[in-house]
C-alpha cells in the first residue's frame, strides 16, 4: 500500500477504509505547557504562549497525524459561555494549578421560562453578572470576536506548517450545558419534578449551539484552504441518567448535534467521558462510517469494538495512569494490543485515553506516537 498523506490516513479510518498504518492524534491538551516549562497562569494571561508551546512539543515529540485542538483561549469567558464560575491559575489559584470550572447552582428554577422563551444567550445576558467575572458585560461581544478571530489565525498557522488539525467546530449536548449551570444534582432533581420545564430549556439551548456551529463553521470555510477534520461533541454525564431518562433528555439532542456536522461536512467526534458502555448500542443508530467515538479509558474499548467494529471509527485510549506512571515497554505494549485488537478491520486511531496528563513522561507520550508509525500489522500488500 503506497503511503498516505495524515489527513488521508485518519479520514481512511474514519471511513472504515484500509490504511498505511494505524493514525496517532494524541490530545495534548496541559502537557506542552509543563514540558516547556510554562506556567498556566502565563498561558492564561497570554495565548501566544498556547500555540508556541504545542508547536515546540509537537516538534519536540516528532508530531501526530495532526493537532488534536489547534487553538485554545483560556479565560473567564469560555465558562462564562457555558454559565458557569471558574477558577484561574494566577487569580484564585496559584500560578501553576491546573484551571477548573466552579459548577454552581447559578441557574435558579424561574430561568427555565426564560430560557424556554427568550433563547440561551439571553439566559447568559442575565446571569452572567451572578459568575463574580471581571469582564464588563459590555465589553462581551468585543471579547468573544477576539477570541473567534484568534481561532481563525491558529488553524492558518498550522495550514501553513502542513500539520492538519483535527478539532473545529464544537456542540455541547443540550444536558451538559444545563447541567453546568443549573448543577448536575439540580438538574437530576428537575427531571423528575418538572420534566417539561427541563425539556423546553434543552430544546432552546440545542438551537443556539446548532447556530454557533453553523457559525463556526462558515469562518472556518471562508478564512482557511483546508477545513478542520472534525467537531467535538463533548459529553461526560449521561451514566448519571437512568435509560428512560437518557432517551428522553439526552439522546434526541446529541443525535441531532451529529445531524448537524455531518450537514456541515464535518466529521463528529463523539468525546465522551465517563463510562458509556451501557450506552453503546444506541450508536449504532448513527450513520456508519460518519462519526468517530473518542473514549477517554473509562469505558471497555474492547467492547465498544466489538458492538461499533464496521459501523464506527474508535479513538482511544492510552489510559493517563499509564502515560504518567507507566514505562516506556509498558506504553509500547498497551499500544500494539490496542492496535492488535482495535485496529483489526479497519477504524481506529490511537489517542491518550482523554487528556495527556499535565505530568506525563515525555518518554511515554512519545513511545504513542512512534508505536502507530512503526507498528502496523494489519497493512495487505497491494
Amino acid at each position: 500500500m503506497r503511503e498516505m498523506t495524515p489527513r488521508e490516513r485518519i479520514q481512511a479510518a474514519i471511513a472504515l477504509q484500509p490504511v498505511d498504518r494505524v493514525p496517532v492524534i494524541p490530545k495534548l491538551d496541559l502537557f506542552p505547557f509543563r514540558f516547556q516549562g510554562v506556567k498556566l497562569a502565563d498561558v492564561v494571561r497570554d495565548a501566544d504562549l498556547f500555540q508556541q508551546a504545542v508547536e515546540r512539543t509537537n516538534d519536540d515529540l516528532g508530531g501526530g497525524d495532526a493537532i488534536y485542538i489547534g487553538t485554545q483561549v483560556v479565560s473567564e469567558l469560555g465558562f462564562a459561555g457555558m454559565g458557569t464560575a471558574s477558577k484561574l491559575p494566577g487569580l484564585e489559584l496559584g500560578e501553576d494549578e491546573i484551571w477548573q470550572m466552579d459548577e454552581q447552582e447559578v441557574m435558579r428554577e424561574e430561568d427555565y421560562d426564560l430560557i424556554e422563551e427568550e433563547g440561551w444567550s439571553a439566559y447568559l445576558d442575565t446571569v452572567y453578572p451572578r459568575l463574580g467575572y471581571s469582564v464588563p458585560v459590555e465589553e462581551l461581544p468585543a471579547r468573544m470576536r477576539q477570541a473567534a478571530d484568534r481561532q481563525i489565525q491558529d488553524l492558518l498557522r498550522w495550514e501553513e506548517r502542513g500539520i492538519p488539525v483535527y478539532v473545529g467546530p464544537g456542540v455541547f449536548p443540550s444536558f451538559e450545558m444545563l447541567s453546568y449551570t443549573r448543577s448536575l444534582k439540580a438538574t437530576l432533581v428537575d427531571i423528575r419534578r418538572r420534566p417539561e420545564k427541563v425539556s423546553g430549556a434543552l430544546a432552546a439551548i440545542a438551537r443556539e449551539q446548532i447556530e454557533g456551529a453553523r457559525a463556526q463553521a462558515g469562518r472556518i470555510r471562508e478564512s482557511t484552504k483546508h477545513r478542520t477534520i472534525a467537531g467535538v461533541i463533548g459529553a461526560t454525564r449521561a451514566s448519571f441518567l437512568r435509560p428512560e431518562q437518557f432517551e428522553r433528555f439526552f439522546w434526541p439532542f446529541l443525535k441531532e448535534a451529529v445531524d448537524v456536522l455531518i450537514e456541515l461536512e464535518v466529521t463528529p467526534n463523539l468525546h465522551f467521558d465517563g463510562d458509556w458502555t451501557r450506552y453503546l448500542e444506541y450508536l449504532l443508530e448513527l450513520p456508519q462510517g460518519k462519526v468517530v467515538l473518542d473514549l477517554d479509558g473509562s469505558t471497555d474499548i474492547f467492547k465498544a469494538k466489538q458492538i461499533l467494529s464496521g459501523h464506527m471509527c474508535i479513538m482511544g485510549d492510552v489510559p493517563a495512569t499509564l502515560l504518567t506512571l507507566g514505562s516506556r515497554d509498558d506504553v509500547v505494549a498497551y499500544c500494539r494490543n490496542l492496535i492488535d485488537v482495535v485496529g483489526r478491520d479497519n477504524g481506529f486511531i490511537l489517542s491518550s485515553g482523554c487528556s495527556v496528563p499535565i505530568d506525563a513522561r515525555p518518554e511515554n507520550v512519545r513511545a504513542l506516537i512512534d508505536t502507530a508509525k512503526t507498528y502496523y500489522p494489519h497493512v495487505k500488500e497491494e
